[in-house]
């Protein structure tokens, strides 16, 4: 009998205490504002995009200069946005309207701007490496005193001095423009997994400038061969986005852009004293027969008219087919870069190269790899500024064939 009278008490007991956490959770509740509870929201799991989207972020850099154009953006004011890159910047296999740099200045314009205060300038163009977009900022960027830069090479760059010159003097030659741009690099990458990303966020973390990092969001699911993400889905070649492609590139972009708007602006960054990697080029000019001809002495230009023989460079000098002669001048400087045409139209041949008499390059105007692209080759370059003179014959056994000189690339 008493066993049953102690359950029955337990059963009270245990009742009462039900009860009461009831009426505290209800109370608790009420002081809060709220009738009823919810069970703890749960966070959906990040999509594929999503976490690409943050493994894009290459050196976030120092956000001083982004910060103040988005401040003009915000305020009206005519702004222009600069994209100087290669083929890929130039949109081959997208379209002209679905390129990131289309898509970035339309983000620009509709999300900080008044919808049409962003201009956005092009400046890609297949083929060309870093020291050759040195070569024609000029020409193709600086002339418009862009207020944010882009910069995309790292598939078109390798490793070489001329490389590291060229990135390092236009990083540089786009800092100090008196407008002070916002900068920005865009490292993209190849089906083999090709990029000088590492080698130019070096350089580009030295200088404060931020950068997306294409192979470290997509390569690491094209590697693992799950399907949640393939180069098909971003190229339909082996370096070229699709339109899919450039719709993330974007938003890589963007997410930068957003990231570094919303921290707190940072003091100016100082540029390196000294040049972490490659050689001061940045007072590059670039010489044809419309730019800056007055930093050249041309004395025997026989058989050679005045035709850069490429679209986008049409004030050169091409040796004419069945006709021997040279191209000769002067200069003053402390260094020499030639851009000639490369085929593989067998009526090119092959130009020999002397500076002060001696023999120093052999530039093929007729290659395996030529697809009538500009080609560029350091042909001098010294600590100190002098007079040279150059002669470009062309090689034994080629004197009758074509040689097509584009431009010069010329540092004082």
């Amino acid at each position: 009998m008493k066993t049953k009278r102690w359950a029955l008490l337990l059963l009270l007991l245990m009742l009462f205490c039900t009860a009461c956490g009831k009426d505290g959770e209800k109370k608790s509740s009420e002081e809060n504002g709220g009738g009823e509870t919810t069970p703890a929201a749960t966070e959906a799991p990040q999509t594929t995009e999503e976490i690409m989207v943050e493994k894009s972020l290459g050196s976030r850099g120092n956000n001083y200069r982004l910060k103040k154009f988005l401040e003009k953006v915000r305020a009206g004011e005519q702004v222009t946005v600069a994209f100087l890159g290669g083929s890929i910047t130039e949109g081959y296999n997208a379209g002209t309207e679905t390129t990131f740099s289309t898509l970035v200045t339309d983000y620009l314009n509709t999300n900080y701007g008044t919808g049409s205060n962003v201009t956005c300038l092009n400046a890609g163009l297949s083929g060309t490496p870093s020291i050759l977009g040195l070569i024609r900022s000029d020409r193709d960027v600086f002339y418009a005193e862009p207020d944010l830069i882009f910069i995309e090479f790292a598939v078109n760059d390798g490793s070489s001095q001329m490389d590291d010159n060229g990135f390092e003097s236009l990083l540089r030659k786009a800092l100090t423009q008196p407008q002070e741009p916002a900068v920005i690099v865009l490292n993209s990458v190849t089906d083999e997994g090709y990029t000088c990303q590492d080698n130019m966020n070096t350089i580009a973390f030295q200088y404060g400038v931020p950068s997306v990092n294409v192979k470290t969001a997509i390569w690491p699911y094209i590697e693992a061969g799950t399907g949640d993400f393939k180069w098909s889905d971003w190229a339909d070649d082996s370096a070229h986005p699709n339109a899919s492609g450039h719709l993330l590139y974007s938003k890589f972009i963007i997410h930068l852009i957003e990231l570094l708007d919303a921290a707190e602006i940072e003091e100016p960054k100082e540029l390196p004293a000294k040049f972490v990697m490659g050689s001061d080029h940045t007072g590059m000019k670039m010489v044809d027969r419309s730019m800056n001809s007055d930093l050249i002495t041309i004395t025997d230009s026989e058989n050679y008219s005045e035709n850069g023989d490429l679209d986008s460079f049409d004030k050169g000098w091409t040796k004419l087919e069945g006709e021997n002669g040279s191209f000769a001048f002067t200069f003053t400087g402390k260094a020499l870069y030639m851009v000639f045409k490369d085929t593989t139209d067998s009526r090119y041949g092959t130009a020999e190269i002397y500076v002060d008499g001696e023999r120093v390059y052999e530039l093929e105007g007729n290659s395996e790899d030529g697809w009538n692209n500009p080609a560029t080759a350091m042909v001098y370059t010294s600590k100190e500024s002098a007079e040279h003179t150059v002669i470009v014959r062309m090689k034994d056994g080629d004197e009758e064939k074509r040689f097509s000189i584009l431009a010069l690339g010329l540092v004082p």
